[in-house]
């Protein structure tokens, strides 16, 4: 049976942001290890973009791994990683059907070449894309990225590209 939702046009949200937390804590109260948890996750995952694609949202922002996640016991950091490669090539035909456009925000420089190399791989085949653009927080932390534009407005002044009114 398959189920319809009555949305009013005029309430529809232009940006949804997911932050993807508890799925670990959700897999051992079910007494399963945590990466189960995480591997179901990829089936919501897929469900909110389609959704949103079929209501008319326009982005949608996933915080999935933070700088404090890598803190995590490094079994579960790689399990982490293996699963954003296989999920990005995997689901790659379902960004493509939904017109989905992929962007990183993130230190993504600090994943593993291979989880680079693939999100790169996949931000390029659906650069084209236009109905909905989903950003993924990848090694995304709120406070580096503010030390980092810190850094790079005070190399702005120091380089008299920017002047302090400016700021």
């Amino acid at each position: 049976m398959e189920k319809k939702l009555l949305i009013r046009s005029d309430n529809i949200p232009k940006h949804v942001a997911v932050i993807m937390d508890g799925n670990g804590r959700w897999a051992k109260d079910k007494g399963m290890n945590r990466i189960f948890g995480h591997k179901n996750a990829i089936t919501a995952v897929r469900d909110t973009i389609e959704a949103a694609a079929e209501i008319g949202t326009e982005a949608i922002t996933l915080y999935a791994f933070s700088t404090e996640n890598w803190k995590r016991p490094k079994l579960e950091v790689n399990a982490l990683m293996g699963l954003l490669i296989n999920s990005l090539n995997k689901e790659l035909s379902t960004l493509q059907k939904n017109e989905v456009r992929l962007n990183t925000i993130g230190d993504i420089n600090t994943l593993p070449n291979n989880a680079q190399k693939t999100l790169k791989e996949v931000v390029n085949k659906t650069k084209n894309n236009k109905k909905i653009v989903l950003t993924l927080a990848l090694s995304y932390g709120a406070r580096e990225e503010i030390v980092n534009t810190i850094k790079n407005i005070s190399k702005k002044v120091v380089n008299k590209e920017l002047s302090i009114k400016e700021i």
